[in-house]
């Protein structure tokens, strides 16, 4: 009776130890965040129309007209008999996928199935996701088609006028015509985004073309731009223009995220790089578990030097994407020049989430 006793205290102060180990590294793993947990703005918010000013921002981002529901509906109304325009509501979950920022990043593991001629005559199927949610399926493709000739065959199907318009991306990174899917490591069932871009709105338009325009959904009738301003050591009094900030989420979807550290990313260039071209130099001598990686920054500052610019109102305006990263699977490099971690790779899509949108006049204001 007495062994029983022993043995059933033994093992509950094991379980103990390792349940106490567990917790001590969970707590370890999000902690290590905790200065990136709060946001750089406060919570006051101020009363904004924002939907122009978005459709505006995110006109620049695709280089392909987006406008407001407003907009929408009265040119539904004038273009009655007009076939040759095609109006599509534009899923923000997907545009923003479409347009993070990656990249191929040096691996620590070797995929020899790439030299298995079974592998890259294997077929396969991908999904093709459109900016206005419609999803397609296209099969029989192998490790050796082009993206060209995946084109061709979205082509094919009819929701296109050719592949120039098509822009399309996996991963964060956009597919080259002359690469085949094996550069990209794209395999069965993965979701390639697709962004169909209208060359002819607003310039000459022959009766053969269908214009795909979209437009922002009904809810940024009623948002609201939050005016915020970052929180500096030392105050200046210098008017300089402050950040405002578009949720791009729910309240539920963001408690869902609330303990994710936040990030920041911009899909312009700086010096012909990308925000994933220069966290690659620096992430150079690391070695990952995967093979492609989404590159955001916590320094909002550095962000902005990749933002994008667009005029609104007679003014200039830069845009950013505000995230929240999935803390388990992140990864910080260290900035070469300096102290601190300039530069975060996530590796998959899935682990960036939309948080907000950044928008910040250039110049001074009242």
């Amino acid at each position: 009776m007495n062994e029983s006793r022993i043995l059933l205290l033994l093992c509950m102060s094991i379980c103990s130890s390792f349940l106490g180990l567990y917790i001590f590294i969970e707590v370890k793993t999000w902690t290590q965040y905790k200065e990136y947990e709060e946001t750089p703005f406060p919570s006051t918010p101020s009363p904004f129309n924002s939907a122009d000013m978005v459709a505006s921002a995110l006109t620049s981002v695709t280089n392909s007209h987006i406008i407001t529901y407003n907009e929408y509906l009265s040119r539904k109304e004038e273009e009655k008999n007009d076939n040759n325009r095609i109006y599509e509501e534009l899923n923000f979950q997907t545009f923003y996928k479409a347009y993070l920022s990656g990249g191929i990043i040096s691996s620590s593991s070797h995929h020899k199935e790439h030299d298995d001629k079974k592998y890259y005559n294997s077929t396969f199927n991908v999904y093709i996701e459109s900016l206005t949610g419609i999803k397609l399926l296209i099969q029989n493709l192998n490790y050796k088609t082009k993206v060209q000739e995946l084109k061709e065959r979205i082509l094919d199907i009819g929701i296109v006028n050719d592949t120039t318009s098509q822009r399309l991306v996996f991963n964060g990174q956009r597919l080259i015509n002359t690469n085949e899917l094996r550069n990209y490591h794209i395999g069965n069932n993965n979701i390639i985004y697709l962004d169909i871009r209208s060359y002819y709105e607003g310039g000459s338009n022959n009766n053969n073309n269908i214009i795909i325009i979209k437009y922002l959904n009904s809810d940024f009738l009623n948002s609201e731009l939050i005016l915020q301003s970052l929180k500096m050591k030392n105050i200046n009094k210098s008017n300089k223009c402050e950040w405002m900030r578009i949720f791009l989420t729910t309240t539920k979807e963001r408690n869902f995220i609330k303990y994710w550290p936040y990030s920041y990313h911009g899909t312009s260039t700086r010096n012909a790089k990308r925000i994933a071209d220069d966290g690659f130099i620096h992430s150079k001598g690391y070695k990952f578990n995967f093979n492609h990686g989404i590159f955001t920054t916590p320094d909002i500052n550095l962000a902005a030097s990749y933002a994008n610019t667009f005029i609104y109102d007679g003014s200039k305006y830069l845009v950013l994407f505000q995230n929240r990263v999935n803390p388990k699977s992140l990864i910080k490099i260290p900035f070469k020049r300096g102290k601190g971690s300039k530069y975060w790779v996530s590796p998959s899509v899935d682990d960036v989430k939309p948080y907000a949108l950044l928008i910040k006049k250039i110049g001074y204001c009242k």
